[in-house]
């Protein structure tokens, strides 16, 4: 598997509260980063969905 096929993943500080797990505040923002950085340099909203 390359790096490119790698999901990416957002941490949202502030959808995680005390007392959750670290892992609480992880965003699914696509399923690889191939897509990601496509989308980012085509101009498009990278974040939009996930925020």
């Amino acid at each position: 598997m390359s790096a490119f096929d790698n999901p990416v993943l957002l941490y949202d500080a502030d959808g995680h509260t005390f007392g959750e797990g670290p892992h609480d505040g992880l965003r699914h923002a696509t399923a690889a980063l191939r897509k990601w950085l496509w989308t980012w340099a085509d101009g498009g909203d990278v974040w939009g969905e996930v925020l």
